[in-house]
């Protein structure tokens, strides 16, 4: 038995894929399978076919800004990771190889030799008598035990967790080198689990709906929950790290359906946060699957009997946020995003309130290729 095992498996084909950064910024890959027909590379949402020649399967991309690339390979009509890539992330429920540009280990987004901070995960009581997972970041001199710290709270979007911003969002990395560079200041970075209806990450905690894991569900968000419940995770933060517990030492901000939580806990709790960033934002509080994120979309912040509490008077709660202005009001998004023309409509209504803000506008759409860059350009201006 053991002897035709190991037949077996020396007759199993050897798979082999490499990736070459080119001198033009053009990456070369190659995947060796004697067994495959076709096999596609597909990397940040373009398909390149790859050329055969013997067993042997070949491609160029085109050349390349500096960035972080995900990509995987589709052999035979099959989903598979590179096998000479051990680095690899995972977006909702799929898993992907990585690499970044420039290669040379320069990117704020690689480790670089540089102090670093430290990543913990702890669980917080929650409403509810729950122990619910985030993750946090100290900063490198945090071990030195003596100094308090600003804390911006990092929200993740739909489909993603308490792990996103660490792995897809790379935000460790690129702390610790910004902090290294002199670029932001040094702060503990909160990243809780926005998906109220898990304790944690379901690769951590396995809970289902229906008997499937729930990535994103827009009815459980639209109750308020998690917003009202804030206050467990602020308290927990402040009274277990050495935080500066003052508006002006407080930061929030979010992606897509972090960002519709970042804005709505900022205005319900309009005087604990001096910096809001928006990146990619939802903000409506109303979903028609008609109208919602159309072209003739408008902004909906509906109130009624039923309206849970932090929903049910937004404007009025964006005056009083507003009468002592934050020290920044940040909202990044790309222009070919579908949330573009909500952005739109609610730019407008902070114009017409004469409300300030800062407005970026990029390139691309609802992509990590710009969430990352807007963390980049936040963090500046924190505190």
């Amino acid at each position: 038995m053991k002897r035709q095992l190991l037949l077996s498996l020396a007759l199993l084909p050897v798979l082999v894929c490499s990736q070459t950064v080119n001198k033009d910024n053009t990456v070369s890959f190659s995947y060796t399978n004697p067994n495959a027909s076709t096999v596609t590379l597909e990397m940040q949402g373009q398909s390149f076919d790859m050329q055969k020649t013997g067993d042997t399967f070949s491609c160029t991309t085109d050349a390349l800004q500096d960035n972080l690339y995900q990509y995987f390979l589709t052999v035979d009509g099959n989903r598979v990771l590179d096998p000479q890539n051990s680095r690899v992330m995972r977006d909702v429920n799929y898993f992907f190889n990585y690499f970044t540009l420039p290669a040379d280990g320069t990117s704020l987004m690689e480790t670089q030799a540089v102090p670093h901070g430290t990543v913990e995960q702890v669980y917080y009581p929650a409403s509810g008598g729950r122990q619910r997972r985030m993750s946090v970041y100290l900063p490198p001199s945090y071990a030195d035990g003596k100094n308090y710290y600003p804390v911006l709270y990092l929200l993740h979007g739909s489909g993603g967790d308490e792990t996103a911003w660490l792995e897809l969002g790379r935000a460790a990395q690129i702390l610790d080198n910004m902090i290294a560079q002199g670029k932001c200041k040094e702060m503990i970075v909160i990243f809780p689990n926005g998906n109220i209806w898990q304790d944690a990450s379901p690769v951590y905690d396995y809970r289902t709906q229906d008997g499937k894991v729930k990535w994103s569900n827009r009815d459980v968000r639209l109750r308020g929950e998690f917003e009202e419940t804030f206050g467990d995770i602020m308290t927990f933060t402040e009274q277990h790290f050495r935080t500066i517990t003052k508006k002006r030492s407080r930061a929030i901000a979010g992606l897509s359906m972090g960002g519709y939580h970042a804005m709505h806990i900022s205005h319900y709790y309009n005087q604990l946060f001096d910096y809001i960033g928006l990146f990619s934002p939802v903000y409506n509080t109303y979903y028609d699957p008609n109208t919602t994120n159309t072209p003739d979309a408008k902004l909906a912040f509906p109130s009624n009997k039923n309206t849970p509490r932090v929903y049910k008077n937004v404007e009025k709660d964006l005056s009083r946020q507003f009468k002592t202005p934050p020290a920044l009001y940040y909202i990044a998004i790309g222009r070919d995003d579908f949330l573009f023309a909500e952005n739109v409509q609610y730019r407008a209504l902070l114009d017409k309130n004469k409300y300030p803000y800062i407005y970026v506008e990029t390139t691309g759409s609802h992509t990590w290729d710009n969430w990352r860059k807007y963390l980049i350009d936040f963090l500046p201006r924190l505190f």
